[in-house]
């Protein structure tokens, strides 16, 4: 695992474990005039028309991610992972692809493999296919499943991991941020901040 300073999915403090996923300007704009909001992943949208937003959320120490699955304008190829590394300020890919995670590591941004739990075969066959020595962290999807597969995981589980996708309730996303995730990334920012100020406040108490 690599280890580079200032914020990163690997170290996000917990007032801001939420990752806003975003796909349009007014979502840009929003995670960018959120308080709470360090890291953010774009996914879905021609990077070339947020270059503006792009250069503001460098200006103010944001950590950018990329979802090379679902991104447009951009391949995901050395040029293209080199090109986002060199002109967007990226932080760091997701991708399902471990040839995606090797031309990551190989630049020097942070590798996080998508991880498809949507059956037993489906996770362990994901997880033969993560290579320790480039992946940086896992990111699990769907989120709300994270809190069940992890006590089976974890004894042999040598890498921080994440959740994105699928949470229904505060209760669910509760349970996910109790399993031990570093991040989780939600495309409604405003409907899930409550719970992590309320998540928060109570830890104060205690």
């Amino acid at each position: 695992m690599r280890m580079q300073s200032g914020i990163s999915l690997l170290n996000l403090p917990a007032s801001s474990v939420l990752v806003p996923v975003v796909e349009t300007r007014p979502r840009f704009v929003q995670a960018l005039e959120t308080p709470a909001v360090r890291a953010i992943l774009l996914r879905h949208c021609n990077l070339f028309e947020f270059k503006a937003l792009v250069e503001r959320a460098h200006r103010n120490g944001y950590a950018l991610y990329v979802n090379m699955d679902h991104i447009d304008g951009v391949n995901a190829d050395y040029a293209g992972l080199r090109h986002l590394a060199t002109h967007f300020h990226i932080r760091g890919v997701i991708s399902s692809h471990p040839k995606v995670m090797v031309l990551a590591h190989e630049l020097g941004l942070e590798a996080i493999q998508r991880i498809f739990a949507v059956d037993s075969t489906g996770l362990e066959m994901a997880l033969e296919s993560v290579d320790r020595g480039v992946v940086d962290m896992l990111d699990f999807t769907p989120a709300h499943v994270v809190p069940y597969i992890m006590p089976a995981l974890r004894p042999t589980l040598d890498l921080p991991y994440m959740a994105s996708g699928l949470l229904y309730g505060a209760n669910q996303l509760r349970a996910v941020l109790a399993s031990g995730v570093r991040a989780v990334a939600v495309t409604r920012l405003d409907q899930w901040l409550p719970v992590i100020s309320a998540c928060s406040s109570s830890a104060e108490t205690h």
